[in-house]
């Protein structure tokens, strides 16, 4: 997408396209996912990697990060989004506690939105499955006025340092989404994950 001004993989450029045809998200992370981030959140996580060394680039993926949270913002059919967000990002600091806690109210007050789920999947939930399956993106992208899928549904996995992953087959879409549901098991509810961000952002504030 000639928008990200090439800042990005076109892996990763393909995926914002995805997000935004996207009727209902639900991912799995170990970090605040982009689409819920502060800008300082934002800085914090793209001046952390070495490779970005120059401000205005810096400054320029926080740009962009920004302008793709219209989507769950937006009046017109808004992207349904599931956060199922690991309990160790609540205690990660990225910048500073002054940006951890800004962060975390603002993820407690997205989580009242409608269209916007927030749990956290506690420490003492332990290994779902048994093993570390890191983070997960599943799109859906809705059906047609006679019931038909639009698109396939996806599972996105970002490659970090290697490449990034597209699943389409049945099978494996089916997995994640069991993967996905036992984790929801294990997660707290949407009240106590909301409870425990701003708990957690007060001790970062006082």
């Amino acid at each position: 997408m000639t928008a990200l001004g090439g800042l990005f993989t076109d892996a990763f450029n393909m995926y914002v396209g995805m997000e935004r045809s996207a009727r209902n998200l639900v991912t799995y992370q170990e970090q605040v996912p982009g689409l819920l981030q502060t800008a300082d959140y934002a800085r914090a996580t793209f001046g952390a990697f070495p490779g970005y060394t120059s401000q205005d680039d810096i400054d320029r993926r926080v740009e962009v990060r920004l302008k793709r949270q219209i989507i769950v913002t937006r009046k017109a059919r808004p992207l349904a989004l599931e956060v199922l967000l690991h309990e160790s990002a609540l205690h990660r600091v990225m910048g500073s506690t002054r940006v951890m806690a800004a962060q975390l109210k603002h993820l407690a007050e997205a989580s009242t939105m409608p269209n916007v789920s927030v749990r956290v999947h506690p420490y003492s939930a332990g290994m779902t499955w048994g093993f570390l399956h890191g983070t997960f993106v599943l799109l859906d992208f809705g059906t047609d006025n006679r019931g038909k899928q639009i698109e396939p549904p996806v599972v996105y996995i970002e490659g970090r340092l290697g490449n990034d992953q597209y699943m389409e087959k049945p099978d494996d879409v089916r997995r994640y989404h069991e993967l996905a549901e036992a984790i929801r098991t294990d997660a707290l509810n949407e009240v106590k994950s909301r409870d425990l961000l701003r708990g957690v952002a007060r001790e970062y504030a006082a």
